[in-house]
């Protein structure tokens, strides 16, 4: 069966699995075999972690290419457009390679039945397998031990950070979770993991696995001083340092990054690793706009880790524009969050979406008030005041509507 276009591609890939999720490798492990994309570049690494994957991954890749190195990136969801998922240095995947990526997945797979994510996974390792790539940046979409991606066979594994998320699916404990999430560690590679105090499951999953475990607050380390950002590691055996003065990612995901590529012996010079971090601003996170005297930002600050980062960036807020999925957590995010003056709620659409006066009822909940809700990001963001900042938040869904918004103001706000 084939099909002309992404849309239509992708309308097909949504109706051929009974669920939208169904953890478990043993299908998607098949059809990879069947593909031999298994491994789809010299050097593949896989990040995980409940929070600042895709930044850790585009810092990863971007440390890279800046060696002159041809590298292929998979993350996940995207925020206007499938293609956003697969790219190869820094481009994204194209209609036409998309379509045959999906062609050759449907016509590998037979019988197999295949969820959205599984058969979108394969089809990038597929299209990355073909593209004589140095290494491929894979980010696990949900948990790890029993993600599609994690059917790839990594050279180094990182776990960004180990929160409560998704627990209907990864369990109700930290401990649980650390377990899910370090089970993409492999017999004799390294697992660097960022989150700092880490449970104890997590080296000890590493360790049973026959991994090596690199934990930040022992191997490594992130710390923000009146000069700028001081990350220690480790490098063939040996205690280094890098000082970064301009850096508009989170401390901990630069640190993680630095570490992974230094234990692997994939780290440019320094003077090639701090330009990298001083430019690298990734899509979702930390976008500012300007129109005379309001800022709006934009970020997807979709659990309590990420909301918490902001507060590095801002003091306050005169609104807060939030949209949420209705199995995040909404009064963990809000709690975390800068303090707001006015907060408007927002309906988001999809099979997890929620409804603004159902988001708002779990606000009011956990102690806040609401000032209005809205059906769509366009009423509400016509609403957010003509002086100080506003800050629209709470999911990918939530940055591409407010993205679009602003696209459609034409050169009414400009890009800070």
């Amino acid at each position: 069966m084939r099909f002309a276009t992404p849309d239509e591609w992708l309308r097909h890939l949504e109706a051929i699995h009974p669920s939208e999720i169904d953890m478990g490798l043993e299908r998607v492990s098949e059809v990879a075999d069947r593909l031999d994309c298994k491994k789809p570049a010299p050097l593949v690494i896989l990040v995980g972690g409940t929070n600042g994957k895709g930044t850790t991954s585009a810092l990863i890749a971007e440390l890279l290419r800046a060696q002159g190195k041809r590298v292929g990136m998979y993350n996940s969801p995207h925020i206007h457009k499938y293609n956003e998922r697969v790219s190869v240095d820094g481009s994204d995947i194209s209609d036409s390679d998309l379509c045959a990526s999906f062609d050759a997945v449907e016509q590998g797979r037979g019988d197999v039945t295949l969820t959205y994510f599984e058969f979108g996974t394969l089809a990038a390792l597929w299209h990355f397998s073909r593209q004589e790539l140095d290494a491929v940046v894979l980010e696990i979409g949900l948990g790890g031990r029993l993600d599609a991606v994690n059917v790839a066979e990594p050279d180094v594994s990182v776990v960004t950070s180990i929160g409560l998320d998704h627990q209907d699916w990864l369990g109700d404990t930290v401990e649980q979770i650390a377990y899910e999430k370090c089970s993409i560690a492999r017999k004799d590679k390294w697992l660097v993991c960022g989150q700092e105090n880490a449970p104890e499951t997590a080296a000890q999953t590493v360790s049973e696995i026959g991994g090596q475990f690199a934990a930040r607050g022992d191997m490594f380390s992130a710390e923000i001083r009146s000069d700028g950002l001081a990350v220690q590691y480790m490098a063939a055996g040996q205690s280094r340092r890098l000082t970064f003065a301009k850096y508009w990612i989170p401390h901990h995901n630069v640190a993680t990054a630095v570490q992974a590529l230094a234990l692997i012996d994939q780290l440019p010079d320094d003077d090639v690793v701090t330009a990298v971090v001083a430019d690298l601003r990734v899509a979702g996170r930390w976008q500012c706009w300007q129109r005379d005297g309001a800022t709006l930002i934009l970020d997807v600050a979709h659990n309590p880790q990420a909301a918490g980062y902001l507060r590095y960036h801002t003091k306050d807020l005169d609104c807060l524009v939030l949209g949420m999925l209705k199995d995040k957590d909404v009064a963990g995010v809000l709690k975390a969050l800068p303090p707001f003056k006015t907060l408007y709620t927002v309906t988001l659409t999809g099979w997890r979406g929620q409804t603004s006066d159902e988001l708002a009822e779990k606000c009011e909940l956990a102690g806040f008030t609401v000032t209005q809700s809205f059906e769509t990001m366009s009423d509400a963001l016509g609403h957010i005041p003509d002086q100080g900042v506003s800050l629209a938040a709470g999911s990918f869904h939530t940055v591409e509507a407010a993205g679009d918004w602003i696209a459609n103001r034409g050169p009414e706000w400009n890009s800070i």
